[in-house]
């Protein structure tokens, strides 16, 4: 019997550059946890963002995987959270910046629907593209705020060869730090040993079922171990 449902967001949930989920499928998760299904994001997005996509509609994600495991939440409450080390995207930043049309992207911990994430070393120009983009409010910066991180992200060039520029770049700056590819141009940034798989076990811990009893759905490279 499944028990959890979990579904990644962008390009599975909702189409990639929509501002909210449709109702039709607000509808469909609501009628779902009226049987007593527990329903969540496996994602890389955070609260904020959520808020947004679910309309304001927090029933949507009382239990998820968030910012690709590094928040786990359960019934409303977060079980779990891992936050970025400052020191690794300041390495990041550092190796990005002789890179053409690559930049480091950070989402602070502590946040609202008007707070912004923090495109370092770029312009606002090219931070307002990918913003458009991938859905987020950003503001552009020269160096990375005093703040703690839930998330980070990186903008780059989408043919093969940059992206692949990239992967070496963090594997050489940080290798504390993973990245993977939700779309063409921007990478996900975690901690070695975070990952919506991780995320996974810590639910199948706290709930105390299999993983014969969930059903996850998602369609890029963050989604392959879960």
């Amino acid at each position: 019997m499944i028990k959890l449902v979990l579904s990644d967001m962008d390009n599975t949930l909702i189409p990639l550059g929509e501002k909210h989920v449709s109702p039709r499928t607000i509808a469909a998760i609501h009628e779902l946890m009226e049987t007593g299904v527990r329903f969540g994001p496996a994602t890389g997005r955070d609260t904020i963002e959520l808020l947004r996509f679910f309309d304001m509609d927090e029933s949507c994600f009382q239990t998820g995987i968030l910012s690709n495991g590094k928040r786990i939440r359960l019934d409303g409450s977060y079980v779990q959270m891992t936050l970025i080390p400052r020191d690794a995207l300041e390495r990041i930043d550092a190796a990005l910046r002789p890179e053409p049309g690559m930049f480091l992207v950070c989402y602070p911990e502590q946040t609202n629907l008007l707070y912004p994430a923090y495109g370092v070393g770029t312009t606002d120009d090219e931070l307002a593209y990918y913003a458009r983009r991938t859905r987020f409010t950003g503001i552009a910066v020269d160096q990375i705020p005093n703040e703690d991180y839930i998330a980070a992200t990186i903008a780059c060039p989408e043919d093969p060869e940059h992206m692949e520029r990239c992967r070496q770049i963090v594997a050489e700056a940080a290798p504390d730090m993973r990245i993977a590819s939700p779309i063409s141009g921007w990478f996900d940034i975690m901690p070695q040993g975070v990952s919506k798989a991780a995320g996974l076990d810590v639910l199948l811990d706290a709930l105390g079922i299999t993983a014969d009893e969930v059903v996850v759905f998602g369609d890029a490279e963050n989604d392959l171990e879960i």
